[in-house]
């Protein structure tokens, strides 16, 4: 039996970064959405506060119609949060410069046409816990 594989935060983050903008179905985008953004999010964008429903169509709108995106990460910052009752390889605080090149269905002079998303993004993760307390 093996044992299940923990990523490290910013490789959490860039792994779902990259999963939601490749996505190539609404179905395949919901799900990716679903697994990296928590119902119960702050979203601030442009430092105006944003629904988590505002912001999903937000980035669906930056991949309408795509066959494919190439994402790169070009800066990576990851501060830990190490309190005692969440390990630190899966908590904390990560900030990163990320650029999605989004390749549409159309075709122009024998290439696909596309899109450049240039974006930075924070993101703090502290999963639920329940969390009992007995005497």
């Amino acid at each position: 039996m093996s044992e299940p594989i923990i990523l490290l935060l910013p490789d959490w983050v860039q792994q779902h970064i990259t999963t939601l903008y490749s996505a190539k179905t609404a179905d395949d985008f919901n799900t990716a959405f679903d697994s990296f953004i928590s119902h119960h999010v702050s979203i601030k964008v442009n430092g105006k506060s944003m629904s988590r429903d505002q912001y999903k169509k937000l980035i669906m709108g930056e991949i309408t119609n795509d066959v494919s995106a190439d994402v790169s990460f070009s800066g990576v910052i990851s501060v830990p949060d190490a309190t005692k009752d969440r390990p630190a390889v899966v908590t904390g605080t990560v900030g990163l410069f990320f650029k999605a090149v989004v390749f549409g269905k159309l075709f122009v002079l024998g290439h696909h046409t596309s899109s450049t998303v240039t974006s930075s993004l924070n993101v703090v993760y502290v999963p639920f816990f329940n969390i009992i307390n007995s005497h």
